[in-house]
């Protein structure tokens, strides 16, 4: 009686479990990431509206997630942002850099995990966490 609801069925379309299903899930990541940005070096007091009220002067933000530690719930000190135009993130990557918080943070296109590019905050971009500078290699 309630399987065949759309409101029902809603819950679990953005559920990757049915890889032929005929959602977004579906849809090759290059279309769905291509408006999603990395914002990094967060404060730690920083949350979902602060993005949002930060980046919505450059266009419609579609999401905002802050990432948790998932024992603790405390921010991990990044984040990601989707807007609903890739145009948005293009304005925003050539606009400088972004203050948030009293803090000069890391923005960058959102890219498949081990491909990214450096941080300006940590050297080489292997997601290692090591500070530039810091490494003990010779």
């Amino acid at each position: 009686m309630y399987g065949n609801h759309p409101e029902t069925n809603n819950f679990f379309r953005d559920r990757p479990t049915n890889p032929h299903s005929s959602s977004s899930a579906s849809l090759p990541a290059t279309q769905i990431d291509a408006a999603k940005i990395f914002v990094g070096g967060l404060s730690w007091q920083t949350t979902e509206e602060t993005l949002r009220y930060h980046f919505e002067q450059y266009g419609e933000v579609s999401s905002v997630e802050v990432m948790r530690d998932r024992n603790t719930g405390d921010p991990r000190g990044f984040a990601f942002v989707v807007f609903t135009s890739d145009e948005t993130v293009e304005l925003i990557l050539n606009s400088g850099p972004h203050e948030i918080n009293h803090k000069v943070v890391d923005v960058k296109r959102a890219q498949a995990r081990g491909v990214a590019p450096p941080s300006i905050h940590h050297g080489d971009g292997d997601g290692g966490g090591s500070v530039a500078g810091s490494s003990t290699g010779g």
